[in-house]
């Protein structure tokens, strides 16, 4: 048995004792150190989740999808990880066998599962998690388990940057000063852009981003960041990242746009149907690029954030004890606390 978080039903928790995973013979069993926490798990705790109002994920349910810890157990098939490693994972988790997998896609895997959620595979809300080895990572030596535990968001950061395909001395803009925001402006960086300009709501979050590396900064409640991010820009930017779901700051998104460049939306927005100015696209003669989960981006963010590249260690706001899960939710919605990343210790 082992401890865990179980959501039973929309807006109820229970901390308590479950049956320990089972560890196949493709499969690593790792004891869990930190687990990010998201917001995709306030919308699980809500009931307003897709994969919830869709019947692909039922309660009770084990959530949890960011995480960090060590291999306690390897199945007989197991050849690359031994006991003793220390590891992360990918969240979607494809059948390997699929065209999709075959093609490297296997975050459109039909027959996927997602790690906290879809097709209720376990989360690392939980002491232990059980994970098949190709999705499976080392965290090379010298990096912290606490910001090995960024890994998921970064890398999902990381795959939303490579689609938007950034030239080499762009001017870019991200949207989002939450934890996709503040790492996907940094790999923007990375990735060859002369400017990246981050606009958000929180002065205390667009200051961290400004100790690690970002040029400029716009908070939208003070200034309007469409006339704001041309004044910082050539004619506007030529790539925006627009990673806070917001319905406006799409809008703001095509608005800011240079012409000819690019758009990619990294989160989910709310309702069925998101209002996109496509006259304003097609008269900039720009793209809008959708991006999903994190796929082969693991191996990149571990190597940058070892190196020092990709520095993570200031977006940890809060560590706190698995058990006090309720208190964590509070303090999100209460949206008092100045928060990035909050990391979960089981």
């Amino acid at each position: 048995m082992m401890k865990a978080i179980r959501f039973m039903a929309p807006e109820t928790i229970e901390y308590s004792e479950v049956p320990m995973p089972k560890c196949s013979d493709s499969e690593i069993l790792a004891k869990i150190s930190y687990a990010g926490f998201c917001a995709t798990d306030i919308e699980l705790l809500t009931g307003e989740m897709i994969h919830i109002k869709n019947g692909n994920t039922r309660y009770p349910i084990i959530p949890g999808h960011e995480w960090s810890g060590t291999v306690v157990q390897v199945g007989k098939n197991v050849r690359n990880f031994k006991v003793g490693d220390r590891v992360t994972s990918d969240v979607s988790l494809g059948c390997g066998e699929c065209e999709e997998c075959r093609r490297g896609h296997y975050n459109l895997c039909p027959n996927r599962e997602v790690v906290g959620s879809y097709r209720n595979r376990q989360g690392v809300f939980a002491q232990y998690v059980a994970i098949p080895q190709r999705h499976v990572y080392k965290i090379p030596d010298g990096l912290s388990m606490e910001e090995a535990a960024l890994a998921e968001p970064a890398a999902t950061a990381m795959y939303a940057v490579s689609k938007a395909r950034i030239p080499a001395g762009a001017e870019v803009l991200v949207i989002g000063d939450g934890p996709i925001g503040q790492l996907a402006a940094q790999l923007a960086g990375i990735a060859g852009a002369s400017k990246v300009i981050m606009a958000g709501s929180w002065d205390e979050k667009l200051a961290i981003a400004r100790s690690c590396g970002i040029t400029e900064t716009i908070n939208y409640h003070k200034e309007d960041t469409v006339q704001r991010a041309r004044d910082l820009t050539d004619g506007g930017p030529e790539i925006v990242i627009e990673t806070s779901g917001n319905n406006a700051a799409l809008d703001n998104a095509v608005q800011a746009l240079k012409p000819t460049g690019r758009i990619v939306a990294v989160s989910w927005y709310n309702g069925p149907e998101v209002a996109v100015a496509m006259n304003t696209l097609i008269v900039k003669d720009a793209e809008l690029i959708g991006s999903l989960a994190s796929p082969n981006s693991f191996t990149p963010v571990l190597r940058y954030m070892a190196a020092g590249k990709l520095k993570v260690r200031p977006l940890i706001t809060h560590v706190r004890p698995l058990a006090e899960m309720e208190d964590v939710i509070r303090m999100i919605r209460e949206k008092k606390e100045m928060r990035i990343k909050v990391l979960l210790k089981p």
